[in-house]
């Protein structure tokens, strides 16, 4: 991996991180907030690959495509299909996704503070792209009935340098740890 790279990566990994260090996570007023800065640090079509289930957020402006015709008739009969393809799309439907799972655990007591440990693993995939391994700690609202009690969890993400108009940003992320994790440590999950 070229030092370049990595300290982009890095540098972005620490804005990213930054956010859910802030007070206004635990605030169910200001998550929106801090739900948007979130967003702004995922790619359009970011994919979130969790426990089996996948949630990719896109919106195409274009109406109708063969390939698109086609991927809309596979889908109802195959488990988990998605096409991945390049299309324009938005990151508003991934914001909204973050902003009501934030706003689950503030209601549910727990906030959603998570403090990075540290970063596991950069591993270079191509000259713009990276694989990223961020170890996290849950760390519960003061007053709830687990303050004390945070749990730790692995993320694996896809990053993309900025590239054809797109800023630099997540494009994937795999997150099966951090919700087996949440349950065995609160018996609750955010993301059903």
């Amino acid at each position: 991996m070229s030092p370049e790279l990595r300290k982009e990566v890095e540098t972005f990994i620490s804005a990213y991180s930054d956010l859910f260090t802030s007070p206004s996570c635990s605030d169910s007023e200001l998550c929106a907030e801090i739900a948007r800065k979130v967003g702004q640090h995922y790619r359009p079509g970011v994919t979130f690959f969790t426990g089996g289930k996948i949630s990719r957020f896109e919106v195409s402006v274009m109406t109708s495509s063969p390939e698109k015709d086609a991927c809309n008739a596979l889908a109802p009969h195959l488990d988990n299909f998605i096409a991945l393809m390049w299309e324009y799309q938005t990151q508003e439907e991934a914001v909204k996704l973050i902003e009501t799972e934030m706003r689950k655990n503030v209601t549910l007591k727990l906030g959603t503070h998570l403090k990075l440990l540290h970063i596991k693993k950069i591993e270079s995939y191509s000259s713009t792209s990276a694989l990223c391994w961020l170890e996290w700690q849950f760390v519960p609202q003061e007053g709830s009935e687990y303050e004390g009690k945070g749990w730790k969890f692995t993320n694996v993400y896809g990053y993309r340098a900025a590239s054809e108009g797109l800023a630099a940003g997540w494009e994937f992320v795999l997150r099966d740890e951090e919700v087996e994790s949440m349950f065995a440590a609160t018996g609750m999950r955010f993301d059903d």
